[in-house]
């Protein structure tokens, strides 16, 4: 038999194919018989065909946005322009540890149930991953499962033993509030609540009816991850992880290998690990296994940082760029980032460590107030008081970073779902924009659909300089605030 003949044909039902043909003489041997669309069985159109004979309708793209098109999105005019070198830390940067191991500081569950149990209240309807209304037996079903009758009944340190989504519900199904509305559709899983990184403390209270989930607490946000990815620790390794010196990573999606050169997960922005020791080219780190024993991982040093960075101009462009590479993921789904969790990781590595939501964020430092101001003045007040790479601005369910001005424009950088639209017949919906950005206030201001009344600047409502000490109330700048709307 014509051995070519068989590879071939053991290729083709690797790929999906399937031959039709009697094997022929080996003294007759004949070329393989190609495939055409014809060919393919017209009940299953995937059964037979071959994947460059698919006939995939690539997606259409709208009009490109002026923003995005005229501004560089790239980390460095920015920071070039508008960053300063710092030679000391902040006082902000000095209380990193205590924020970021405050898990393992609690002895009891740091809230009340009546405040934990929010989604059971909350959520009693809305659409399933078919698109269709989800019944009420379903959540009655979730609360029974969510055994909060148990709630305090663990109270035990842990660890994260691999990147985990944090829900509200003890489920990875998801949950819609309209999916025929923008907005209130796919991405937007109202049970997806952020997300914890490989090896971060954690606290957890207690488990599922069926202990498949684990309702943990981390330094900024609460809720139920897979019981498979958490592990008890005891105090002297808790300790032991707390006292070592801190490698900040700096770069997403490297690998982190254990002693064995097996995979073990990938780095992230945000991530914070315990360093064992430096070696030639690599950091070596120490992790936690499922039995709640130490082991040592390795990465590579470009990969990471020890100890808090200053803001430099270098590492702000260097992390920035890295923060550009995002597509957007509400509540931090597929392991991407949303607006809030972009800035929350960007800042991590320098040390500063902001809340999880969008809300929250907009009260963390001093915050200025929009309030009675014209468009004109909210940017001048951004550019009079505004401190690049320190400032949030901040509108209901949105925050964006001030990175500066360039070209006279207030520059924001923001993960950001999409631009608002209003198309003749009345119909809201979004122009796509998916992915973390650099772009003016007014970003797609020129799309034919553009709905003006969901501006970004005429909603922003404040702006806060998260590395100043918080004052008792909101403030706005006396010579722009003086000023008559124009």
């Amino acid at each position: 038999m014509n051995k070519t003949y068989w590879m071939s044909t053991i290729l083709l039902m690797a790929l999906g194919g399937c031959s039709t043909h009697t094997p022929i003489a080996e003294s007759q041997p004949k070329p393989f018989p190609s495939l055409t669309k014809s060919d393919a069985n017209l009940t299953d159109p995937f059964c037979c065909m071959l994947p460059q004979d698919l006939d995939v309708k690539l997606p259409e793209y709208g009009p490109k946005i002026n923003d995005l098109e005229r501004f560089e999105q790239s980390m460095a005019p920015y920071a070039e322009q508008n960053g300063v070198d710092k030679e000391n830390l902040l006082d902000i940067q000095l209380t990193f540890d205590d924020r970021y191991y405050s898990p393992w500081s609690y002895t009891l569950a740091p809230q009340k149930v009546q405040e934990v149990t929010w989604p059971l209240r909350a959520f009693r309807g809305g659409y399933g991953n078919n698109l269709l209304p989800v019944s009420p037996s379903w959540f009655e079903g979730m609360k029974n499962q969510s055994n909060f009758e148990a709630y305090g009944s663990i109270n035990k340190k842990a660890i994260a033993l691999k990147w985990m989504d944090i829900r509200a519900f003890p489920t990875n199904k998801p949950l819609y509030k309209d999916p025929s509305k923008a907005g209130d559709g796919y991405p937007f899983d109202l049970l997806q609540n952020s997300s914890v990184n490989y090896n971060e403390p954690i606290f957890v209270s207690h488990t599922s009816k069926d202990g498949a989930w684990s309702y943990i607490f981390t330094n900024n946000a609460s809720g139920w991850v897979p019981s498979e990815g958490v592990s008890m620790l005891d105090d002297s390794t808790a300790l032991s992880i707390k006292k070592s010196e801190k490698l900040f990573i700096t770069e997403d999606n490297i690998a982190l290998y254990d002693a064995t050169n097996r995979f073990v997960a990938y780095s992230r922005i945000g991530m914070v690990l315990p360093l064992e020791k430096e070696e030639g080219e690599f950091y070596f780190v120490k992790a936690v296994d499922a039995n709640g024993a130490i082991k040592i991982l390795s990465l590579p040093k470009h990969a990471a940082h020890i100890g808090v960075s200053r803001f430099t101009k270098n590492d702000l462009i260097s992390i920035g760029n890295q923060m550009l590479k995002n597509t957007y993921g509400w509540g931090g789904m597929y392991g991407e980032r949303d607006c809030s969790s972009m800035i929350r990781d960007f800042m991590t590595p320098f040390g500063i460590m902001l809340p999880r939501n969008s809300s929250s964020q907009a009260k963390k430092g001093e915050v200025i107030s929009f309030s009675g101001m014209s468009n004109e003045q909210k940017l001048s007040l951004i550019k009079e008081q505004g401190i690049p790479f320190e400032t949030i601005v901040y509108l209901k369910g949105h925050v964006l970073l001030y990175v500066g001005t360039y070209q006279d424009n207030v520059m924001v950088m923001h993960n950001f779902w999409g631009v608002r639209t209003l198309d003749k017949s009345g119909n809201k919906g979004r122009h796509i924009i998916g992915k973390a950005i650099i772009s003016t206030l007014e970003i797609g201001s020129e799309l034919e659909e553009y709905d003006s009344s969901m501006k970004l600047l005429s909603r922003v409502e404040s702006m806060n300089i998260f590395t100043k000490t918080a004052t008792p109330l909101a403030r706005q700048s006396k010579s722009v605030a003086s000023k008559k709307p124009l």
